[in-house]
């Protein structure tokens, strides 16, 4: 007999025969793992602002700038207002757009007299918090035994895929950039990135869990309270990340199937409960399709998103991308699992196989529903250790089990650790996108000051895409989706700024779009040189050692050719 203790032996910390202080116990160990994940992925941003030099301003986000500052450009509109226009392109458009989380944090940052970027903060730890506290709420009601929810817990936490693999190409082979980014960056099945860099996805993989959570406790407990709170959580989705309600409706809906195969009866109470999710979630989900339908700017928006080429990758490439929980989860899997007489062991298994449909769905925003898939594949890659991986290594190689145990937790882990330390690396280079200079943030400042929704601003897009941040003005170019025409306009802020660019073509960019400011870093373009081809269409209005902000005069508009 082994004299190895055995993985609950290990990992369990309280009687488990006694369920109050199982409860408690469990509710510390969930507590724990937040405050971990909260320190660690504090440290990068703590460092960022603690080590900066005086002459660079961290712009608060670690990651996916122009994205952000879409956010911030909606947040910073919604503060004051209730709906908001697309400023990231200089077209004219009224305001359209409500979003619940933005326009929350909108609020709350005017309330207390903050910045975004400290709105972010407080953003990204409570989102932080919401998502794990959903993940062990679900947990505790879907998954049997203490050590398989921990097990569960700590994967859904911490795991990741095997993208670091590419960086290990990228150097033996000597390339300039790692092949296959989204095998390693994909942020959505990665709750450690989400908590690092994406408070909006940690909000919505909250909102995901807590629905489905619930749908099953009312099935559970059969009451249909349980299903009205499910149903506000999904008005919640829909007025904030309305298509995660694909896959919520996806996975509800084949387990309400299921259950009526399985038990040859139709399943009364479950299609009770989806009606009454269904009329909470409709109507924020409908408003968001008509706008993208009726609203040439936001359906314009919409259709450009594959413009950052940001597509699920390939099949194949899924155990790079899910990595070691993925195949613990294909291992743990089986078919009988679809017929299986317990409620939660089949909404798992539906969970899981859902997603690789969803994944690969021909729409534009396919990469976003992986959002959520990490909590299934973590409850199968849980129970793969501890029902088979674990009983294997304590009776074939007992003296090398935990070792052994503790490679395959840390493959889990692997990227994340260098998604993790690497952040280090690229922050203390103190440069764009993450870091503006002081220079750039007084031009900025300047024109929060001087420019109303009115304006339009046109620079080159890593200095403009921060201009609906600062200011109320609507940038010429700034982002890669929200931008109409994104290529043709960033290729035209280019040549304008472009010493070399006769005037008569400068004078036709502005007149286009009525641009009104022009924003010129001496990176972009000597600004002597800008300056002598200006003529007397441009005045400069501000100017500082590295930065000019011209305006556009009156009459440049009516005396194009």
């Amino acid at each position: 007999m082994s004299v190895h203790p055995s993985l609950p032996e290990k990992l369990a910390v309280a009687d488990w025969t006694e369920p109050k202080q199982a409860a408690v116990s469990g509710r510390r160990f969930c507590a724990v793992v937040v405050v971990i994940v909260l320190i660690l992925t504090s440290l990068p941003f703590i460092f960022a602002y603690t080590t900066a030099p005086t002459t660079r301003h961290f712009t608060g986000v670690m990651y996916n700038i122009p994205d952000h500052n879409q956010y911030f450009a909606w947040m910073r509109d919604l503060s004051h207002q209730n709906l908001a226009a697309n400023r990231l392109t200089p077209e004219p458009n009224e305001p359209a757009l409500f979003h619940l989380l933005w326009w929350s944090a909108g609020r709350v940052g005017t309330l207390l007299g903050l910045e975004y970027a400290a709105v972010f903060g407080a953003l990204r730890v409570i989102a932080t918090i919401a998502f794990l506290v959903s993940a062990y709420g679900f947990l505790r009601i879907a998954v049997s035994g203490p050590v398989q929810q921990r097990l569960a817990f700590l994967i859904f936490a911490f795991g990741g895929g095997l993208g670091v693999v590419w960086i290990v190409v990228k150097y033996v082979q000597g390339l300039p950039e790692a092949p296959f980014p989204f095998d390693t960056y994909t942020s959505e099945p990665n709750s450690f990135f989400i908590a690092l860099a994406f408070p909006h996805f940690g909000m919505a993989l909250a909102l995901i869990i807590a629905l489905i959570g619930l749908t099953l406790y009312a099935q559970q407990r059969q009451q249909l309270r349980y299903a009205a709170l499910a149903g506000v959580v999904g008005a919640l989705i829909g007025l904030q990340h309305a298509y995660d309600l694909l896959t919520v409706g996806a996975v509800l809906g084949l387990w309400w199937l299921l259950i009526w195969w399985r038990d040859r009866r139709f399943p009364a109470f479950l299609f009770k409960a989806g009606l009454i999710i269904a009329a909470f979630a409709f109507p924020p989900a409908a408003y968001l399709s008509y706008l993208v339908l009726t609203d040439s700017t936001w359906g314009g928006k919409l259709a450009q998103f594959d413009n950052a080429g940001a597509w699920t990758p390939g099949p194949l490439h899924l155990p790079i991308l899910l990595g070691v929980p993925l195949l613990l989860a294909l291992i743990a899997f089986r078919p009988r699992m679809l017929r299986s007489r317990n409620d939660a062991e089949l909404l798992v298994a539906v969970w899981f196989l859902a997603h690789f449909v969803l994944a690969y769905l021909p729409l534009s925003f396919q990469i976003h529903l992986l959002l959520g898939w990490q909590m299934p594949i973590a409850v199968l890659a849980a129970r793969a250790i501890h029902d088979i991986i674990w009983p294997w290594l304590r009776v074939h190689v007992p003296r090398l089990a935990w070792p052994a145990l503790a490679i395959v937790l840390g493959l889990c882990v692997v990227t994340n650790a260098y998604i993790f330390f690497w952040r280090f690396y690229d922050l203390s280079r103190y440069s764009q996108p993450y870091f503006l200079s002081q220079d750039e943030v007084a031009a900025l400042r300047w024109l929060g000051t001087h420019t109303t929704s009115q304006d339009v601003v046109l620079g080159v897009l890593e200095i403009n895409q921060h201009v609906p941040v600062w200011s109320d003005a609507r940038a010429y170019v700034a982002h890669w989706a929200g931008t109409l025409d994104f290529f043709t306009k960033q290729k035209n802020a280019e040549r304008a700024v472009n010493p070399a660019t006769p005037q008569e073509e400068r004078r036709r960019l502005l007149n286009e779009f009525t641009v009104t400011y022009v924003i010129v870093r001496e990176q972009d373009s000597p600004r002597l040189a800008f300056a002598a081809s200006a003529s007397s269409d441009l005045a400069p209005v501000y100017e500082n050692a590295t930065v000019t902000i011209y305006r556009v005069q009156p009459d440049a508009h009516v005396s194009g050719p």
